[in-house]
């Protein structure tokens, strides 16, 4: 299988976890309104992509994977809610992997914003998740 560009002759993981993924620093988000905490893509997610970004083009495959070869990136679990701001930005990085042959499992959980199950660890739908992550690093990782 050849190598993804973005492993820089390291090797690769045998696992990701993918916690509301932005799929490009240019992605559109949807549900403004919706999600309890970044509200709207107009405050940090925007300002905080562009520095990330620094200047460079927003659709660089080293800055936006989804824009990039994704073949050869190892099983990956993606964990986003129904209220997330990223949640269509998970959706295509779920897309893309799938399209590039990887194996790839996406949750999305109802009512969550973004990466509330970091914020609320008791709640059921985060212990869920994190059951979830926990099984399919178990399975990917030898367990």
């Amino acid at each position: 299988m050849k190598k993804s560009p973005y492993v820089f002759g390291c090797a690769v993981a045998a696992s990701f976890v993918l916690l509301s993924a932005i799929a490009g620093t240019d992605a559109a988000a949807q549900g403004a309104g919706l999600d309890n905490v970044l509200v709207s893509p107009d405050g940090f997610c925007d300002a905080g992509a562009k520095v990330y970004a620094n200047g460079h083009d927003m659709k660089d495959p080293l800055l936006s994977p989804v824009y990039g070869d994704m073949k050869g990136f190892p099983p990956t679990i993606l964990t986003t809610g129904t209220r997330d701001l990223l949640l269509s930005n998970t959706v295509r990085v779920h897309r893309k992997l799938r399209q590039a042959g990887v194996e790839a499992v996406l949750q999305v959980y109802e009512g969550m914003s973004h990466a509330h199950y970091i914020r609320d660890d008791t709640a059921p739908e985060s212990k869920e998740a994190f059951e979830e992550i926990a099984d399919f690093f178990d399975k990917h990782l030898g367990k």
